[in-house]
């Protein structure tokens, strides 16, 4: 999975959501609620930060936690009930996932195994993409 960069713990900085680490409960929320940090950088509480705002994972990749929902390209479908290594959806479906959380909700939603999943004609102020070119 792209946003632990190789870890095992819910952030790839660790166990624990941090405001320092990532854009997460910019919405008066009482549990895990950033805005005051984010204020104090002079940034934006009521929408995502700039790119690059926090520090990247083990692979470089910054705001895998937090900041805006990014759509993937799985179909959303159930887990499986046997233990899988990077499931991947079906090959179709009505819904798309989404993952990573956002600037507007709690943290925990931020955690690398946490999913959501939407109409991929939807738009969402709290949701983006990622372009990703592979290296060869």
């Amino acid at each position: 999975m792209l946003a632990g960069a190789g870890s095992v713990t819910p952030y790839h900085w660790g166990k624990d959501i941090d405001c320092n680490r990532a854009m997460y409960g910019n919405s008066q929320m009482k549990n895990g609620d950033c805005s005051p940090f984010v204020e104090s950088r002079g940034w934006d509480s009521d929408g995502p930060a700039r790119v690059k705002s926090y520090p990247p994972n083990a692979w470089g990749l910054y705001d895998m936690h937090g900041n805006i929902w990014e759509w993937c390209h799985d179909w959303y479908d159930k887990y499986p009930t046997f233990a899988v290594t990077d499931p991947r959806g079906p090959d179709s479906g009505t819904m798309k996932i989404r993952r990573g959380g956002s600037w507007f909700g709690f943290g925990h939603s931020c955690r690398s195994a946490n999913r959501a999943y939407a109409h991929p004609g939807s738009k969402f102020s709290t949701s983006g993409f990622r372009v990703v070119r592979e290296v060869q």
